[in-house]
């Protein structure tokens, strides 16, 4: 028997292959926006009580392989991205979770539940008193705390290794809530893609992927939000933002001083990169005022404390720079496409002298001010980009001072507001990849100023804004090759 059980241990730190990978439809199924555990699971057992439906049958397989442990991991969608979930008591299937991504195995992974009861029959233990007020405002949401390791031994050890606490969150999208219900396992959910790539926000990303690794991607639609879950640990004192997220720390901050609780000193536990306002002059490097919050960083020699705040992340197949305002406005952007498309034509040509540039326009102009002729009439999209979602603000365009190779360039207009490039930023990443472009340019996240962006923010910046671009900033720089000052 121990020969055994060391064999399983052993085949599930393999990736899976030549899985038939099937999409399963919840939106299919009718799951109302509000329910219980109980009343969640009884809509699953009606649904997959025919099994002459196929995608009712393929929703019992499932949760079924979920709930046994004998199956690669399970995507589902989250407000946030699409996560890769399996049982979080049972160590060989979140060993299926690292071995499907190629996932570094000293990066911890947040755990999934469908409500406080759920987490609390799991864990055999109450919620922290700290956490009491807080996951009733920010529960089910884009939050994730941290708990300490509960005594009763319940959790794999690889869901927190080299760690003595856990990551949990409830998320909001109704979907996740039901397939959770469903399985009733507390659920290990990374981002559901390979390793260091963009994070999906749609089925089609997760196939895209893990095609063949896994055998059940759950669809529920597109992510709502588009950047993962803010991770928080209220047991330090002050209370750390481990991960900057979909909860801002003007949130956390007014929370604590509404509740009179210690989140009204919640501080930053995370490498912060700080730029001046646009307003200030040009986008630099600035040092701490006594306006921003107390920086609490610790320098982590061993295992991440949060997921995707260790390793490169993000990253598309072509080679994104990043560009400040300075750079952009003395000319840079051109001089540095020429010295790539010079040095490296044979890592970028493609197709017999061709080369493709993706283009990320926020405050910038069109195909970042570059001299650019305008695609020939008639052109039609690529299929990659024809119906998608980005197509209507894609405008495609020939670079005609480098004579040498054949450059096409495709310019997505996202707008000069964070949350919208927060929103697109990963699927706008997924489209350059899917349309073959080597070398992706895009402008440094600007920090908002008093009378900036004032649709988004009235007539002072909001804080929650300001904090939303943390998420932001450090997503693309996670995701850039260079950056270019």
């Amino acid at each position: 028997m121990d020969t055994i059980m060391e064999s399983r241990a052993h085949l599930s730190t393999l990736p899976y292959t030549n899985c038939t990978t099937r999409i399963v439809s919840l939106l299919d199924v009718p799951i109302p926006e509000h329910a219980t555990d109980d009343e969640h699971r009884d809509i699953y057992h009606r649904y997959t009580r025919d099994m002459s439906v196929p995608n009712a049958r393929m929703l019992r397989d499932a949760v079924q392989s979920i709930k046994h442990g004998i199956s690669p991991p399970v995507a589902f969608p989250t407000e946030t991205v699409y996560g890769l979930g399996a049982d979080a008591t049972n160590e060989p299937a979140t060993s299926g979770i690292f071995a499907a991504k190629g996932r570094p195995s000293d990066n911890p992974l947040i755990v999934h539940v469908s409500s406080v009861a759920h987490l609390e029959r799991i864990t055999g233990e109450r919620l922290p008193e700290i956490y009491g007020s807080l996951v009733k405002e920010f529960w089910p949401g884009p939050l994730t705390i941290l708990l300490p390791v509960p005594q009763n031994g319940v959790f794999a050890p690889n869901v927190h290794p080299a760690q003595n606490t856990i990551g949990f969150r409830i998320p909001s999208s109704k979907f996740a809530r039901f397939f959770i219900a469903a399985t009733d396992r507390p659920i290990a959910g990374p981002s559901a893609n390979s390793s260091g790539k963009p994070s999906p926000t749609t089925a089609r990303h997760v196939l895209d992927d893990l095609r063949g690794k896994i055998n059940f991607i759950l669809d529920g639609g597109p992510c709502d939000v588009g950047v993962e879950s803010t991770v928080v640990d209220g047991l330090h004192d002050p209370p750390l933002i481990l991960r900057p997220g979909g909860v801002s720390l003007s949130d956390l901050i007014a929370h604590g001083r509404g509740c009179g609780n210690n989140f009204a000193n919640t501080a930053i536990g995370y490498k912060r990169r700080e730029v001046r306002p646009a307003s200030s002059g040009l986008a630099t490097p600035a040092s701490a005022s006594s306006s921003e919050p107390i920086s609490y960083v610790e320098d982590v020699t061993g295992a991440p404390r949060a997921p995707g705040m260790k390793y490169r992340h993000y990253a598309p197949n072509g080679r994104l720079i990043l560009f400040s305002e300075e750079a952009v406005v003395e000319g840079k952007v051109e001089s540095k496409l020429l010295e790539l498309l010079e040095s490296a034509p044979a890592e970028n040509n493609s197709g017999g002298g061709s080369v493709k540039v993706g283009v990320i326009s926020c405050h910038w102009p069109a195909f970042a001010g570059l001299s650019i002729s305008p695609a020939e009439n008639g052109v039609v999209a690529p299929p990659a980009l024809s119906g998608s979602v980005f197509e209507p603000i894609t405008s495609i365009g020939r670079y005609t001072i480098h004579t040498n190779v054949n450059v096409t360039l495709y310019n997505v207009h996202i707008g000069p507001k964070t949350t919208d490039l927060g929103h697109s930023l990963f699927g706008v990443l997924r489209l350059f990849d899917e349309l073959g472009c080597a070398l992706i340019l895009a402008e440094t996240v600007r920090r908002t100023d008093e009378g900036q962006d004032a649709s988004e923010q009235g007539n002072r910046p909001s804080s929650k804004i300001r904090d939303i671009e943390d998420a932001v900033i450090d997503r693309i720089e996670k995701a850039a090759a260079e950056r270019v000052e």
